[in-house]
């Protein structure tokens, strides 16, 4: 994957955004450069003169100016790029943009426990398998948690986040397998017929304890067991096949691990909810298949992995157990990824707006932002060997490699990457592990400095 420039990246993204007027349509890429160039800093601050100042201000305050209509060209290109991938998992998650500290913010709702202030930020993230290759936003949607209560009922605006998310996705081109995977909150009826109806698969964290349904000459139909989806998927018996294992990342309160783990999956039918709103209560019942993923001995004083996954992908072996459970459902963290990078990397939630409008029409800049760094914490992992030269700016590679001391045509992308990271404050010691996207982040950020002031110097002496 190729990283240009601040300058070529905010021309690719919002280079043919249509916000009603070319002045504004030019302002979006001078806003989308200077905000890349420096993420966590201030908006005054971003955009150094005081003319920008006021031109960026006059842009995130016109009502004119949408998410959505900002974001157009970068989602479009996600989605072009994914219909020309073999597998694309549409990896999503909720997350709450609080802005509590922030008591004169307008246009904002309830939040955590009711008492904060702030905005619910839904994400669709394309990902390649394997590699793991983040593509971009598939989608993103911002809404109002309802006045006076933190539940969400179907026909809410919180409630429909997740089946507003697989209808802007759409269908897949023929030959194309896309897969929905999120976590416990999108065990939603609506969600996953709308995924199964436009021909795409689903892989979710089930959560609710759905009534089955079994044919009548079915040996489940009758027993206790099986009349629920849980209770169901507990009582299944460990495939013979065997288990493996499964790689646990750390928590504050415990360190990295390996789990070793059983399996267990069966076919079932799910039908639509008796109550479901606006017609879905017809819905034909979902033909899925329930896994469920558990740690029959956890080490003393750990909670147990034990996993109950829903997918319409065919199940038929521990190996199809272990690439959706082990493989493909666990992408779905680098959503996590995503909200650092908006909360601590750009500092969303510091942001100084006077209305929650306002915030909106600034993530259509943090949030391809937020991609491009994660992006380039990857290219590391994708192609280490290359050499830096062919994928990073050939001047940002000659700066980093005359300050080294070293030949910017022999450097490789992990030597590169491994060098900014030094810039940013990693020791690189064996002790140390691989550094994290912050530090590389900030080394990167560093190293951009270093470049423009190399261009500048070029640029004057060549006048």
């Amino acid at each position: 994957m190729s990283i240009p420039d601040a300058e070529a990246w905010a021309a690719r993204q919002w280079g043919m955004v249509d916000l009603g007027d070319r002045r504004r349509n030019a302002r979006a890429v001078q806003m989308g450069q200077a905000i890349a160039m420096k993420p966590d800093a201030s908006l005054p601050n971003q955009m150094a003169t005081w003319d920008a100042i006021r031109a960026a201000y006059r842009l995130l305050n016109n009502g004119n100016v949408t998410l959505a209509a900002l974001l157009t060209p970068h989602v479009q290109a996600t989605l072009a790029a994914a219909a020309h991938a073999t597998i694309v998992l549409f990896i999503e998650d909720t997350s709450e943009l609080d802005f509590t500290p922030h008591p004169t913010m307008t246009g904002l709702g309830p939040v955590g426990n009711g008492r904060g202030r702030g905005l619910l930020l839904h994400e669709t993230l394309a990902v390649v398998p394997g590699t793991r290759h983040l593509l971009g936003l598939a989608h993103l949607q911002v809404v109002l948690r309802q006045a006076g209560t933190t539940a969400h009922t179907a026909t809410s605006p919180e409630g429909r986040l997740w089946q507003v998310s697989a209808l802007a996705v759409g269908a897949p081109p023929a030959g194309v397998l896309w897969i929905h995977v999120s976590d416990r909150g999108s065990d939603d009826f609506a969600y996953l017929a709308t995924c199964l109806d436009q021909g795409k698969h689903v892989l979710i964290r089930a959560c609710q304890n759905r009534l089955l349904s079994w044919a009548p000459d079915a040996p489940q139909a009758d027993e206790p067991a099986a009349q629920h989806l849980l209770e169901y998927a507990r009582s299944l018996p460990a495939a013979p096949e065997g288990g493996y294992a499964v790689p646990m990342r750390a928590t504050p309160d415990h360190p990295a691990r390996t789990a070793q783990v059983e399996v267990a999956w069966a076919a079932v039918t799910l039908p639509a909810p008796l109550h479901s709103p606006g017609g879905l209560a017809d819905h034909a019942p979902l033909a899925l298949w329930v896994v469920r993923v558990w740690e029959p001995m956890p080490p003393a004083g750990v909670e147990a992995l034990d996993w109950i996954l829903l997918t319409s992908l065919p199940i038929a072996m521990p190996a199809d157990v272990q690439r959706a459970a082990n493989w493909w459902y666990p992408c779905r963290w680098i959503c996590e990824d995503f909200h650092q990078c908006l909360k601590t990397g750009l500092r969303i939630e510091r942001s100084q707006l006077d209305d929650g409008a306002d915030v909106q029409r600034l993530l259509g800049f943090c949030a391809p932002i937020a991609v491009r760094l994660l992006q380039l914490r990857a290219t590391a992992r994708q192609a280490p060997g290359d050499l830096a030269i062919g994928v990073v700016d050939p001047l940002m590679v000659q700066v980093l490699a005359a300050r080294r001391g070293l030949e910017a045509t022999a450097l490789t992308v992990a030597a590169f990457w491994r060098y900014v990271a030094q810039l940013g404050g990693h020791l690189g010691r064996k002790s140390d592990g691989p550094p994290g996207w912050r530090t590389v982040w900030k080394g990167w950020r560093y190293l951009c400095d270093l470049t423009e002031g190399a261009h500048l110097i070029l640029t004057y002496d060549s006048s």
